[in-house]
């Protein structure tokens, strides 16, 4: 019998009184937001596009032009660069940063600093389109604009390096625009064959910087709309980009959204004239700041602060345990509770819609209060609370006074519930319609949070749920310094142990290297090394930047918003020995790229790798919020028109000398095959996956298994290029190694892939070699 059944009885499962299997021992003697609010209307998606402007994306064939603009435009530092806005805006207004309900209404430090680089934004394209305005590229050779074109974008350096990656990648793709726009008018199409408005378009492109920001600010701070905008979600489909909706949709990377949404505004201004109509005019009456896409303005509309919400729901469910008599059944408190997790999932509970929240709640409520029964009471909150003061925040560092264990010990029984609930609310539709699959679904989830959350010697010896062998640590609400609004959950044990250099070298880590790779580059030179660990998990709301605020660590420890690998249960395993306290990621069973690919998700862990004590650790420490310029090891382009994969490793100075080691100054000469295993393992560890997940989202591929046949035919042309270009061009190399630049950035370039193309074997990738890091050679 299904929820949605007539007058079902909502107890029809377990009458009062019914014993239900707790993970609990020794523990049964201890004898805000409305549901109306939660489902609430969703508010409207917010576009800078004028209304009725779809009628520009028909399904026709999508041109040559447009494809090759919008592929021109993907730029994974650009996203890097927002992502590293995201997380510095979030640790900053984290740790003292305004009010969430009085955003854009007073000055702030985080908001100025967003204002700031719009205004700098805004000063670099006018520069340029000031620098083009008496050029005519139509009556000059190709060669001689783009040389003029790079002159004009060139820009001094500002010194903040975030704010630095972000205005370069902008004027790449004001360069992209540009390039395009003189292609489109040299082949005498529509009104571009008359005139070439650069300056236009420039103003029109401007127009969008704020808004832009204006969402990775919303972003950071938990208060974005809807994410996804009709004009660019339009576009999205016409490039032939796969959209995804519920709980895979939150998986996916919802920075990499905007970028790619921006893009695509990008390539309206060009391609879809009419969609951008009212944003041109405003731009060129100077209104653009002030109008209605200036800061606090009404497209600048921010969406319900439903994780705040949560924070106080959360508080007043966990005084509200600690308060009730011992033995309770928590009915109407959890009733209160579920509608604030469930408004902090916005994606997860449109996929219960269908089922009636009331329905949800009140049962959800009624069963998960027979599982907490015997956690009610100020007893039981204290029986809690005790050793979670006396050895897990000892363990932190981190001191309590006596009369906090029974807000620990509350804390922890609310989380409890609201780790059940999590995970419920993640379970299928199908699961729902069916009180038995439910009530299963529900038990074992309580016993996995309960195992979460309450100290081991509380639990049941046979527990199956325990996550570690032996008496594990806990995790608890941090950061303490910003209560209630906690942001993430930190394991209590600090794993420190040695570690040989063959697990090291299995583990992979963050950008597509090892663990290992990652020790070599902060110095270590001997092996077996000590090293130390710290876990984490995610919350609704959780962004990276958040983690750096972790008040429990050393003093000497600064952590940046990239240190942060998901704790997998193999992670776990080889550097824990305790693969329980992993979890599986999501990301790769939905075919999106391994590890930095996604953002935190609530429940999702993560660990970090201690990096005080080691030489090397000094090199490149973040200059505020944990954020740093972050350029990814392996990035991947596609070029359709061309028919071609792009794979752009970016070695660091240390791999890179080590390489130039290999390949010359040696008594026998050059060692090519240790070189080439050198190169491989660089590659190894993402190219496939990234590139499978690269060929999904652009549809160059309909199945998992057609993406991932094509990514190896792919891999295995590089490896060829690979293996030539050492035979043939080593000393090359070596010369890149000796410029003073830091590092060396390789390309390998495939030509032969086309969507829908599967099957045969392709020629030996083509290699260019570049000094620095860059984003291709």
């Amino acid at each position: 019998m299904g929820l949605l059944t007539e007058g079902e009885s909502d107890r029809s499962a377990a009458e009062p009184g019914t014993d239900h299997a707790s993970p609990l021992r020794g523990f049964a003697d201890f004898s805000g937001i409305t549901a109306a609010e939660a489902t609430a209307p969703v508010p409207a998606p917010q576009s800078p596009f004028a209304a009725g402007s779809l009628v520009a994306f028909s399904d026709e064939q999508l041109t040559s032009d447009e494809n090759e603009l919008f592929d021109t435009l993907t730029d994974e530092d650009f996203t890097a660069a927002l992502e590293a806005l995201v997380d510095e805006a979030a640790a900053e207004h984290l740790s003292g940063g305004p009010r969430p309900d009085r955003l854009g209404e007073t000055p702030d430090p985080v908001e100025t600093r967003f204002v700031t680089l719009a205004e700098e934004a805004e000063r670099m394209l006018d520069s340029l389109a000031e620098a083009l305005a008496g050029v005519d590229p139509l009556s000059m050779p190709e060669q001689r604009f783009q040389e003029l074109l790079d002159s004009a974008s060139a820009q001094p350096p500002l010194g903040d390096e975030v704010f630095d990656q972000f205005l370069g990648g902008l004027v790449r793709k004001a360069r992209s625009l540009v390039s395009s726009a003189v292609k489109v008018a040299k082949k005498g199409v529509g009104q571009l064959a008359r005139v070439l408005p650069i300056g236009l378009l420039l103003n029109r492109l401007k127009a969008l910087v704020r808004p832009l920001l204006q969402q990775v600010l919303r972003t950071a701070v938990n208060r974005l709309p809807e994410p996804v905008r009709p004009v660019a979600r339009a576009l999205a489909a016409r490039f032939g980009l796969r959209t995804e909706s519920g709980a895979e949709a939150e998986t996916e990377n919802p920075i990499a959204q905007l970028s790619e949404d921006f893009d695509a505004e990008v390539t309206a201004l060009l391609h879809a004239p009419d969609a951008v109509g009212e944003l041109s005019e405003a731009a060129e009456a100077g209104e653009v700041a002030e109008a209605a896409y200036g800061w606090g303005g009404a497209s600048a509309a921010e969406g319900p602060d439903t994780i705040g919400a949560l924070d106080d729901a959360r508080a007043r469910f966990a005084r509200q345990l600690a308060e009730l008599p011992a033995g309770s059944r928590p009915v109407a408190e959890i009733e209160q509770f579920v509608p604030a997790v469930m408004a902090a999932r916005p994606l997860i509970r449109l996929g219960i819609s269908v089922i009636g929240r009331e329905r949800v709640v009140r049962f959800l409520a009624d069963r998960i209060a027979d599982l907490a029964k015997g956690m009610t009471g100020n007893d039981a909150a204290r029986s809690v609370g005790r050793p979670i003061v006396d050895v897990g925040l000892r363990s932190l560092g981190l001191e309590a006074a006596a009369d906090q264990e029974r807000e620990f010990g509350a804390e922890a029984l609310a989380s409890t519930v609201e780790g059940t609930l999590q995970h419920v609310l993640e379970l299928p539709t199908e699961t729902f319609e069916d009180e038995l699959l439910l009530h299963t679904a529900i038990q074992r989830a309580f016993a996995e949070a309960a195992a979460a959350a309450l100290p081991d010697r509380l639990l049941r010896h046979d527990l199956p749920e325990r996550e570690t062998a032996e008496e594990g640590g806990v995790w608890i609400l941090m950061p303490r310094a910003t209560q209630p609004r906690y942001r993430f959950r930190k394991y209590t044990t600090v794993y420190a142990r040695p570690l040989s250099r063959q697990i090291a070298r299995c583990v992979p880590w963050n950008g597509g290297s090892t663990l290992e790779s990652r020790l070599l580059d902060l110095g270590v030179e001997r092996w077996p090394v000590r090293a130390e660990f710290d876990l984490y998990e995610a919350m609704p709301g959780t962004q990276f930047g958040h983690l750096t605020q972790d008040e429990s660590l050393p003093a000497r420890e600064r952590p940046a918003s990239d240190d942060y690998v998901p704790l997998t249960p193999e992670r776990a395993g080889l550097l824990l020995g305790e693969p329980a306290l992993g979890r599986p990621d999501p990301g790769q069973a939905l075919g999106l790229p391994a590890d930095g690919g996604n953002r935190p998700t609530p429940g999702r862990r993560y660990i970090r790798l201690r990096t005080a004590g080691f030489p090397g650790r000094t090199t490149h420490l973040p200059a505020r919020g944990g954020a740093r310029a972050r350029r990814r090891a392996l990035g991947i382009g596609l070029d359709p028109r061309k028919a071609e994969a792009r794979a752009t490793l970016r070695l660091t100075e240390r791999q890179a000398q080590d390489l130039a080691g290999l390949l010359g100054g040696r008594p026998g000469g050059p060692d090519l095959p240790a070189a080439l295993a050198a190169l491989q393992h660089a590659f190894a560890p993402l190219l496939p996956h990234g590139l499978a997940a690269r060929l999904l989202r652009r549809s160059y591929a309909t199945t998992p298994g057609q993406a991932q046949r094509a990514a190896h035919e792919v891999s295995a042309a590089v490896h060829l290029g690979l293996s030539q270009y050492l035979r043939q061009h080593a000393t090359q190399f070596t010369a890149a190694v000796q410029d003073p630049l830091e590092g060396v950035t390789l390309t390998a370039t495939v030509h032969g892939l086309a969507p829908g193309k599967q099957g045969g074997r392709l020629n030996p990738a083509r290699i260019s070699v570049r000094p620095g890091r860059h984003r291709h050679a």
